[in-house]
Formats: C-alpha cells, sequence, structure tokens
C-alpha cells in the first residue's frame, strides 16, 4: 500500500513538472523597426547626416504659372524614400575623400579652410555629387523627389510655392546680395530654419543650387523647345529624359548667386554634368 501512494505521488509530480515547464518562460522577442512615417528621422553612420521621411503617395509637380519648361503641372506618385536635411558639408565630403571614394572639389578654397566646414561643399559637379551620395549609400534625389520634398505640405494637401510657403522672403533663405538675409557667399548649412520645408529640410530655398539626378534637353524656358519633359513623363516616379541624349542635368532650389526663380521649388535650371561651380552643390537621397 505505501508503495501504491508512493507511486501515485511520483506521476503527479512528473505532471506537474511537464505542466510547469510549458509555462516557463522565453526570451523576449527581437524588437521590431517601427514602420517609418511623416517625422520619421534616421542618422547616416557613414557621414552622420540626418534624414527625413518622405511617405509614398500623388503630388501635383511643377508650376501652373511658372516658365514652360515647368508645365503643365501633372500629377505624379512616388515610392516613399528619405531625403538629406541639409546640404552636404565640406567636413561630410572630405570624409568621402579620405576614403579615395571622392575627388576634391575643383577649388578648394573652402573645402581646405576649417571654418567652413559646416558650409555646403561647391565647386563639385554632377558626377562628383552622384559618386559621394553612392559612397554614402544613397543616391541623388529625383527631381520629382526633390520637389515634393521642397514644397509638398502633407497635413494640408497643398503646395507651397516656395518651401517655407508662397510669398518670396529673403530672409528665409541664402539668396544673392547680403541687403536682406546678411549673407554674402554661402552659410552654415541650416541657417535658415524658418525657411524649412513642409518635412523639415532646410536650405531647399537658397544657400547653393542643388544637383538633382535628372537629364535635361536644351531647351528656352520661355518658349519651349525640343522636349518638355513634363509634358510627357512617367505619372510614377519619374526618373527624366534619356541620359544619353544630353550632358545637361538639373538644378534645383536657389543660392547665394544667380537668382533665377527667386527660391520657388518648381524653377528648373541645368548645366553640364561636368561643370563645377562655386554656386552649386547638392544632398542625398534614399529609398
Amino acid at each position: 500500500m505505501p508503495m501504491l501512494k508512493l507511486t501515485g505521488l511520483f506521476f503527479v509530480l512528473a505532471a506537474l513538472s511537464i505542466a510547469l515547464s510549458g509555462c516557463a518562460p522565453s526570451a523576449p522577442p527581437t524588437p521590431v523597426p517601427p514602420t517609418p512615417g511623416l517625422g520619421s528621422t534616421s542618422v547616416s553612420a557613414a557621414d552622420g547626416m540626418t534624414m527625413l521621411f518622405v511617405p509614398a503617395g500623388e503630388f501635383p509637380m511643377g508650376s501652373q504659372t511658372g516658365l514652360v519648361d515647368e508645365q503643365p503641372q501633372h500629377s505624379v506618385t512616388l515610392d516613399a524614400f528619405w531625403i538629406d536635411q541639409t546640404e552636404v558639408t565640406n567636413e561630410m565630403y572630405s570624409r568621402c575623400v579620405q576614403s579615395e571614394a571622392c575627388k576634391q572639389p575643383a577649388v578648394t578654397t573652402y573645402y581646405s579652410n576649417p571654418a567652413y566646414s559646416d558650409h555646403p561643399v561647391v565647386h563639385v559637379d554632377w558626377t562628383d555629387a552622384g559618386a559621394y551620395c553612392a559612397w554614402a549609400g544613397r543616391r541623388l534625389p529625383t527631381e520629382a523627389e526633390w520637389e515634393k520634398a521642397a514644397s509638398w505640405d502633407p497635413l494640408k494637401n497643398e503646395k507651397r510655392i516656395h518651401p517655407w510657403g508662397n510669398e518670396f522672403d529673403c530672409k528665409k533663405g541664402n539668396f544673392e546680395g547680403s541687403d536682406c538675409d546678411g549673407v554674402a557667399g554661402t552659410a552654415p548649412v541650416g541657417s535658415f530654419p524658418d525657411g524649412a520645408s513642409p518635412y523639415g529640410a532646410l536650405d531647399m530655398g537658397g544657400n547653393v543650387w542643388e544637383w538633382v539626378h535628372d537629364a535635361f534637353l536644351e531647351t528656352d524656358p520661355l518658349t519651349g523647345g525640343t522636349q518638355n519633359y513634363y509634358a510627357i513623363s512617367p505619372a510614377s516616379n519619374p526618373q527624366g529624359v534619356d541620359p544619353s541624349l544630353t550632358i545637361y542635368r538639373v538644378m534645383r532650389g536657389g543660392g547665394w548667386r544667380i537668382n533665377f526663380g527667386f527660391g520657388r521649388s518648381a524653377y528648373r535650371l541645368w548645366f553640364g554634368l561636368d561643370d563645377p561651380y562655386d554656386f552649386a552643390g547638392f544632398r542625398c537621397a534614399t529609398p
């Protein structure tokens, strides 16, 4: 009889052990990175650049009242992407040069001066800009991406003429002449926070003109010409005209020199892809 009681107790303990083993705490699950949304930011490990998230969606590209090569205004749908908060600085660009993935700017007056380390790098051509973005794990933004990040207000579902609003204000960007903004040349990136775009991007109106990905066929912006890409461009993720057709590449945003467009986000300027200037820099983007 005592043996039976012992046997029964053994089975009870064994069953209890099995039950308890099923309730043992498991390792905590691996955190899932939050899905980025409006207002999300990320920092590049390559150059320390803060990047801003631009959600996927539709926006009106171009201008109803601008020059011929900005028309017709048309709806464009873009995939989500990230864009640099500021223009790439001399200090950031120097990291790429030190890694031997980039060549030095054509003129190093500002690049080599520590006082200009936080100013946008200039005297870099379109190819130099693309090489830097590739080194940093990014790429040049398309015209459409650049324009959306500069002008589309997703909260109000409306497009701004300038990154900050619909009225030109020389105190909200670094434009030609020092009578208003107080700057004679380039300014440190982010010097005009009141000129931020709806997504928080800085200096998209003023400081330096910015190279973007798209090629541009030489046309007269007042009368049109060879090909008005806006009239025939794809409605989804347009990439620009065939780059083999032309040596010209687009610049956007306006700058401290050459006030064409006065910082209008839809204004299009173009120069040869291998031409470096003291008024031209860039920012990068990534999917």
